[in-house]
Protein backbone atom coordinates (compact mmCIF):
# COMPACT_ATOMS: atom_id res chain seq x y z
CA UNK A 1 0.00 0.00 0.00
CA UNK A 2 1.43 3.03 -1.30
CA UNK A 3 1.41 6.15 1.19
CA UNK A 4 -0.08 8.48 3.04
CA UNK A 5 -1.56 5.90 4.80
CA UNK A 6 0.24 3.39 6.70
CA UNK A 7 -0.46 0.05 6.32
CA UNK A 8 -1.68 -0.61 9.80
CA UNK A 9 -3.36 3.08 9.86
CA UNK A 10 -5.38 1.69 6.41
CA UNK A 11 -6.29 -2.03 7.71
CA UNK A 12 -7.60 -0.96 11.06
CA UNK A 13 -9.81 2.05 8.72
CA UNK A 14 -10.99 -1.31 6.71
CA UNK A 15 -11.57 -3.68 9.25
CA UNK A 16 -14.35 -0.97 11.15
CA UNK A 17 -16.18 -1.07 7.34
CA UNK A 18 -19.49 -3.59 7.18
CA UNK A 19 -17.80 -5.32 3.97
CA UNK A 20 -14.47 -6.52 5.43
CA UNK A 21 -15.05 -6.61 9.53
CA UNK A 22 -15.37 -10.33 9.42
CA UNK A 23 -12.39 -10.67 7.43
CA UNK A 24 -10.08 -13.09 8.85
CA UNK A 25 -6.48 -11.73 9.84
CA UNK A 26 -4.62 -12.69 7.20
CA UNK A 27 -6.99 -12.16 4.49
CA UNK A 28 -7.51 -8.43 5.87
CA UNK A 29 -3.72 -8.39 5.42
CA UNK A 30 -3.13 -9.35 1.88
CA UNK A 31 -6.45 -7.27 0.75
CA UNK A 32 -3.96 -4.23 2.25
CA UNK A 33 -1.02 -5.11 0.35
CA UNK A 34 -2.42 -5.57 -2.59
CA UNK A 35 -4.31 -2.35 -2.61
CA UNK A 36 -3.05 1.13 -3.53
CA UNK A 37 -3.62 4.39 -2.74
CA UNK A 38 -4.49 7.84 -4.81
CA UNK A 39 -4.54 11.25 -3.91
CA UNK A 40 -7.30 13.13 -5.72
CA UNK A 41 -7.75 16.95 -5.75
CA UNK A 42 -10.82 18.85 -5.41
CA UNK A 43 -12.39 19.06 -8.84
CA UNK A 44 -10.68 16.06 -10.67
CA UNK A 45 -12.01 13.43 -11.96
CA UNK A 46 -11.27 9.56 -10.66
CA UNK A 47 -12.84 8.08 -13.61
CA UNK A 48 -14.68 8.92 -17.06
CA UNK A 49 -18.12 7.41 -17.37
CA UNK A 50 -17.60 4.23 -20.05
CA UNK A 51 -13.60 4.38 -18.78
CA UNK A 52 -12.37 0.50 -18.12
CA UNK A 53 -12.72 -0.58 -14.89
CA UNK A 54 -9.46 -0.81 -13.21
CA UNK A 55 -10.66 -1.43 -9.52
CA UNK A 56 -12.67 -1.03 -6.70
CA UNK A 57 -12.66 1.96 -4.47
CA UNK A 58 -13.10 2.93 -1.14
CA UNK A 59 -12.90 6.21 -0.12
CA UNK A 60 -10.44 6.92 2.93
CA UNK A 61 -10.78 10.96 2.84
CA UNK A 62 -12.80 13.57 1.12
CA UNK A 63 -15.81 13.44 -0.81
CA UNK A 64 -16.34 12.49 -4.41
CA UNK A 65 -19.36 12.55 -6.55
CA UNK A 66 -21.28 10.12 -8.86
CA UNK A 67 -22.52 11.36 -11.54
CA UNK A 68 -23.89 10.64 -15.12
CA UNK A 69 -23.30 12.50 -18.64
CA UNK A 70 -25.83 12.84 -21.23
CA UNK A 71 -24.83 12.79 -25.04
CA UNK A 72 -25.59 16.92 -25.18
CA UNK A 73 -23.52 17.37 -22.20
CA UNK A 74 -25.94 17.64 -18.93
CA UNK A 75 -24.99 16.03 -16.02
CA UNK A 76 -26.62 14.43 -13.50
CA UNK A 77 -25.60 13.94 -9.80
CA UNK A 78 -26.77 10.04 -8.80
CA UNK A 79 -24.90 10.42 -4.76
CA UNK A 80 -22.11 11.15 -2.92
CA UNK A 81 -19.09 9.00 -1.39
CA UNK A 82 -17.93 9.95 1.86
CA UNK A 83 -15.32 8.07 3.46
CA UNK A 84 -15.76 4.30 4.49
CA UNK A 85 -18.34 4.66 1.64
CA UNK A 86 -17.29 1.83 -1.16
CA UNK A 87 -18.21 2.32 -5.08
CA UNK A 88 -17.35 1.00 -8.33
CA UNK A 89 -18.41 -2.89 -8.03
CA UNK A 90 -20.84 -2.58 -11.03
CA UNK A 91 -18.29 -2.30 -13.84
CA UNK A 92 -16.12 -5.11 -12.12
CA UNK A 93 -18.97 -7.64 -11.34
CA UNK A 94 -20.38 -7.30 -15.36
CA UNK A 95 -17.58 -6.84 -16.89
CA UNK A 96 -18.34 -3.92 -18.70
CA UNK A 97 -17.22 -0.27 -18.96
CA UNK A 98 -17.98 2.56 -16.30
CA UNK A 99 -21.47 3.64 -16.29
CA UNK A 100 -20.86 6.49 -14.11
CA UNK A 101 -18.24 9.25 -13.64
CA UNK A 102 -16.19 10.25 -10.44
CA UNK A 103 -15.17 13.41 -9.34
CA UNK A 104 -13.35 14.47 -5.70
CA UNK A 105 -15.60 17.69 -4.34
CA UNK A 106 -12.79 17.90 -2.27
CA UNK A 107 -9.28 16.72 -1.78
CA UNK A 108 -9.81 13.23 -1.48
CA UNK A 109 -8.03 9.81 -1.33
CA UNK A 110 -9.36 6.85 -2.29
CA UNK A 111 -7.78 2.72 -1.64
CA UNK A 112 -7.78 1.27 -5.05
CA UNK A 113 -8.33 -3.08 -4.61
CA UNK A 114 -7.32 -4.55 -8.08
CA UNK A 115 -9.99 -6.19 -9.88
CA UNK A 116 -8.71 -9.80 -9.66
CA UNK A 117 -8.26 -9.12 -6.12
CA UNK A 118 -11.90 -7.74 -5.74
CA UNK A 119 -14.00 -10.97 -7.54
CA UNK A 120 -11.23 -13.56 -5.81
CA UNK A 121 -12.49 -11.89 -2.71
CA UNK A 122 -16.20 -11.77 -3.31
CA UNK A 123 -16.26 -15.64 -4.99
CA UNK A 124 -14.42 -16.93 -1.51
CA UNK A 125 -16.50 -14.91 1.25
CA UNK A 126 -19.86 -15.25 1.12
CA UNK A 127 -20.20 -12.66 3.73
CA UNK A 128 -18.42 -9.99 2.08
CA UNK A 129 -21.10 -11.09 -1.12
CA UNK A 130 -24.34 -10.84 1.22
CA UNK A 131 -23.37 -7.25 2.32
CA UNK A 132 -22.32 -6.23 -1.58
CA UNK A 133 -25.36 -7.46 -2.60
CA UNK A 134 -27.62 -5.43 0.04
CA UNK A 135 -25.73 -2.31 -0.75
CA UNK A 136 -26.40 -2.54 -4.80
CA UNK A 137 -29.71 -2.93 -4.01
CA UNK A 138 -30.00 -0.18 -1.25
CA UNK A 139 -27.98 1.92 -4.47
CA UNK A 140 -31.10 0.34 -6.84
CA UNK A 141 -33.66 1.76 -4.80
CA UNK A 142 -32.35 5.46 -4.59
CA UNK A 143 -32.14 5.61 -8.33
CA UNK A 144 -35.31 4.46 -8.56
CA UNK A 145 -36.65 7.17 -6.23
CA UNK A 146 -34.57 9.43 -8.06
CA UNK A 147 -36.48 8.59 -11.30
CA UNK A 148 -39.89 8.96 -9.53
CA UNK A 149 -38.28 12.58 -8.69
CA UNK A 150 -37.53 13.32 -12.34
CA UNK A 151 -40.95 11.41 -14.04
CA UNK A 152 -43.32 13.16 -11.60
CA UNK A 153 -41.59 15.99 -9.66
CA UNK A 154 -41.69 19.81 -11.61
CA UNK A 155 -38.55 22.01 -11.34
CA UNK A 156 -38.92 23.95 -7.74
CA UNK A 157 -40.12 20.28 -5.99
CA UNK A 158 -36.84 18.68 -7.43
CA UNK A 159 -34.38 21.89 -6.61
CA UNK A 160 -36.80 22.12 -3.05
CA UNK A 161 -36.36 18.54 -2.57
CA UNK A 162 -32.58 18.53 -2.75
CA UNK A 163 -32.08 21.45 -0.36
CA UNK A 164 -33.97 19.84 1.52
CA UNK A 165 -32.17 16.43 1.81
CA UNK A 166 -28.87 18.73 1.45
CA UNK A 167 -29.61 20.62 4.68
CA UNK A 168 -30.51 17.49 6.96
CA UNK A 169 -27.13 15.68 5.86
CA UNK A 170 -25.07 19.30 6.40
CA UNK A 171 -22.68 19.27 9.05
CA UNK A 172 -23.24 22.96 9.36
CA UNK A 173 -26.54 24.04 11.69
CA UNK A 174 -29.08 26.39 10.77
CA UNK A 175 -29.61 25.18 6.86
CA UNK A 176 -26.42 26.14 5.86
CA UNK A 177 -25.52 24.54 2.82
CA UNK A 178 -22.31 25.09 0.74
CA UNK A 179 -22.97 24.24 -2.61
CA UNK A 180 -22.53 26.51 -6.46
CA UNK A 181 -25.58 26.62 -8.33
CA UNK A 182 -24.01 24.06 -10.82
CA UNK A 183 -23.91 21.72 -8.78
CA UNK A 184 -27.14 21.92 -7.33
CA UNK A 185 -28.49 22.02 -11.00
CA UNK A 186 -26.15 18.45 -11.21
CA UNK A 187 -27.79 16.90 -8.77
CA UNK A 188 -31.72 18.09 -9.91
CA UNK A 189 -31.45 17.26 -13.68
CA UNK A 190 -31.95 20.77 -14.28
CA UNK A 191 -29.94 23.81 -16.37
CA UNK A 192 -28.01 26.32 -13.85
CA UNK A 193 -30.47 28.74 -15.60
CA UNK A 194 -33.43 27.44 -14.21
CA UNK A 195 -31.63 26.60 -10.21
CA UNK A 196 -30.85 30.36 -10.63
CA UNK A 197 -34.78 31.39 -11.78
CA UNK A 198 -36.24 29.43 -8.62
CA UNK A 199 -33.48 30.56 -6.25
CA UNK A 200 -33.93 34.01 -7.00
CA UNK A 201 -37.56 33.46 -6.66
CA UNK A 202 -37.39 32.14 -3.43
CA UNK A 203 -34.87 34.43 -1.96
CA UNK A 204 -37.35 37.21 -3.18
CA UNK A 205 -40.07 35.26 -0.91
CA UNK A 206 -37.32 35.08 1.94
CA UNK A 207 -37.03 31.38 2.09
CA UNK A 208 -33.82 31.07 1.73
CA UNK A 209 -30.11 33.31 1.01
CA UNK A 210 -27.83 32.51 -1.52
CA UNK A 211 -24.44 33.52 -1.57
CA UNK A 212 -21.46 32.29 -3.63
CA UNK A 213 -20.78 28.49 -3.35
CA UNK A 214 -23.66 28.55 0.12
CA UNK A 215 -27.22 28.56 0.12
CA UNK A 216 -28.95 29.36 3.66
CA UNK A 217 -32.38 28.04 4.52
CA UNK A 218 -35.05 30.32 6.28
CA UNK A 219 -38.14 28.67 5.84
CA UNK A 220 -37.69 24.98 5.90
CA UNK A 221 -42.30 24.41 5.79
CA UNK A 222 -42.29 26.16 2.77
CA UNK A 223 -39.73 24.37 0.93
CA UNK A 224 -41.16 21.12 2.33
CA UNK A 225 -44.46 22.05 1.22
CA UNK A 226 -42.96 22.92 -2.55
CA UNK A 227 -41.71 19.24 -2.66
CA UNK A 228 -44.88 17.82 -2.56
CA UNK A 229 -46.06 19.60 -5.56
CA UNK A 230 -46.34 16.76 -7.79
CA UNK A 231 -47.24 17.80 -11.83
CA UNK A 232 -48.52 14.70 -13.83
Amino acid sequence: MAEPGSDRTVRSFLAKLPLFENLEEEVLSALVQKSRSRQIPKGSILFFQHDPADGYYILYTGSIAIYVSSSDGRELVLGEMRPGDCFGELALITGQTRSTSAIALRKSEVIILPNQHFLDLINSQPDMLRILLLTLAKRFYGATQRESALAFLDAPARLARILLQLAATSEAPGGYITISQLQLARRAGLTRQTVAKILGRWRRAGWLLTGRGRVVLLDIPALEQVEFQTTF
